[in-house]
């Protein structure tokens, strides 16, 4: 029984010590997430999506910031509501040209951002984790084709020492 515990001791010395050696490190990811992650949507009618938040390994951060990306021919506005008010340091809900395709997706064309900040590094405070960041009320335009289009997320900031992970939604227009 000794010789299983001294085992173990010096297999987590040497996991530790390779971790510091090597620069391997198991870093937090800031997730957020859209959901659900498939709706329905009719044309010139509203859907609502939440946006999500976590911090993979639990812990809190100092913030972080989001665009929402969409494309224009399908999408008339995005708004938000029930907007998490702790730490909000921006909302710029007018929409912003991704001529630099920040996401990835050549089919979106325009993107939101929001922003929350947290200087003593445990935000959110009060959010418990996971938690809902907003709502997002996406407008349908009146003229949209049928078919799919996602709303995607990437980040403008995220704490220092995070990577960032973003899941999309997909809209299926009829």
């Amino acid at each position: 029984m000794i010789q299983n515990k001294n085992k173990i001791a010096g297999l987590t010395v040497f996991v530790i010590a390779f971790f510091f050696i090597t620069g391997v490190a198991i870093a937090k990811t800031q997730s957020v997430s859209l959901s659900p992650e498939s709706v329905v949507a009719f044309s010139n009618e509203s859907v609502a999506i939440k946006i999500d938040y976590d911090v993979i390994d639990g812990n809190k951060t100092t913030g972080i910031g989001i665009r929402i990306h969409y494309n224009s021919k399908v999408i008339d506005n995005i708004t938000l509501s029930d907007v998490y008010g702790e730490g909000m340091i921006g909302q710029h809900y007018s929409p912003q040209a991704d001529d630099k395709n920040l996401d990835g997706d050549l089919a979106t064309d325009k993107f939101i951002i929001v922003a929350w900040a947290g200087i003593t590094g445990n935000w959110p405070v009060i959010l418990g984790l996971p938690g809902t960041l907003a709502t997002m009320n996406v407008k349908i335009k009146s003229d949209a084709p049928n078919g799919e289009t996602k709303i995607n997320v990437s980040a403008s900031a995220v704490a220092a020492g995070c990577a960032f992970e973003g899941k999309s939604a997909t809209l299926l227009v009829q």
